[in-house]
């Protein structure tokens, strides 16, 4: 079955490598923003390889002349922007960021409740509040994990594919952004909110050619996701530069 999403990502992910490689300009801005030391001869590209070659997360890995190596995060979005920023299982979200026992438990039993019946909140009203506390202390971790991986790319991209433009970040302005901005609460739908722009869901769809039922853990539909809005987070940081292609 095609991934329709996964074409557009990587299709994205040559945008951003090709319009880097043709603007001299674009990779200078990059560099300086890290450091002053430019060479006077001047700063080229030796290589730009789309694809996350080089790791999880690095969807793209720039290496320039004076051993400038950046990785790049690229997300891209039309209109408002909802991008996944990653998924995994109840298990494996659990072991991942050292949560509770007791927290493994009641998210397995609401995710069961929510999968047999869809109207139903995924956090519930009675097991909001204890839900809060525990994701409380991880959600710098969890934000960083999902977006850094083990690779921690440098760079974080965001492409509007409806006006054409790339913005492009170092990674740590969203993480400064981020420090000022947690809130950590559910939402009258039951949704885990980390702040404004990430939010913690369970992953839902139709999972038709899944040979297990909608019910049962191991339905991919039952993961637990980490979204972002991308629209707005494009609004609350300080791009190194855009570019237009």
């Amino acid at each position: 079955m095609t991934n329709q999403n996964a074409f557009v990502g990587k299709d994205h992910e040559r945008i951003f490598a090709d319009e880097v490689q043709r603007n001299p300009q674009t990779i200078k801005d990059i560099v300086s923003s890290f450091t002053s030391q430019i060479p006077k001869r001047g700063l080229r590209i030796k290589i730009v390889e789309p694809e996350g070659q080089h790791g999880e997360k690095s969807d793209v890995f720039i290496r320039t002349t004076g051993g400038h190596n950046y990785g790049a995060n690229v997300k891209s979005f039309k209109g408002t922007g909802f991008n996944q920023v990653t998924r995994m299982t109840i298990d494996n979200f659990v072991e991942q960021f050292s949560l509770s026992e007791n927290f493994r438990t009641v998210i397995k039993k609401l995710t069961v409740a929510k999968a047999k019946n869809s109207r139903k909140n995924w956090i519930t009203t009675d097991y909001a509040d204890e839900i809060v506390e525990e994701i409380k202390p991880k959600v710098f971790e969890i934000i960083r994990h999902s977006l850094l991986g083990d690779d921690e790319p440098e760079l974080f991209v965001l492409i509007k594919s409806d006006n054409k433009t790339i913005s492009i970040f170092q990674m740590e302005e969203l993480f400064r952004y981020l420090e000022q901005s947690i809130n950590v609460r559910v939402t009258p739908k039951g949704v885990l909110m980390l702040n404004e722009c990430f939010s913690i869901q369970k992953k839902g769809g139709n999972g038709k050619h899944i040979k297990y039922p909608k019910h049962d853990l191991r339905h991919g539909g039952n993961n637990i996701q980490v979204k972002m809005k991308t629209g707005l987070l494009l609004e609350k940081l300080n791009p190194i530069t855009t570019i237009s292609y």
